[in-house]
């Protein structure tokens, strides 16, 4: 994945962040949003999503 921040829709870049367990994977954020905000959006985003079947 680049290490540069991919242009998004008007105003936004994605980002790629690391997630609480250690994942990596993409969020959509406002344009000169710092990474270690990037990484605390997807962290809130993380703890947000229900957990699959498949980890229980």
């Amino acid at each position: 994945m680049p290490e540069e921040p991919t242009p998004g829709p008007l105003g936004t870049e994605m980002r790629e962040a690391t997630f609480p367990d250690g994942s990596r994977g993409i969020v959509l954020v406002q344009a000169g949003t710092s990474q270690d905000e990037a990484d605390l959006i997807a962290a809130q985003v993380w703890a947000g999503l229900p957990e699959s079947p498949a980890s229980e």
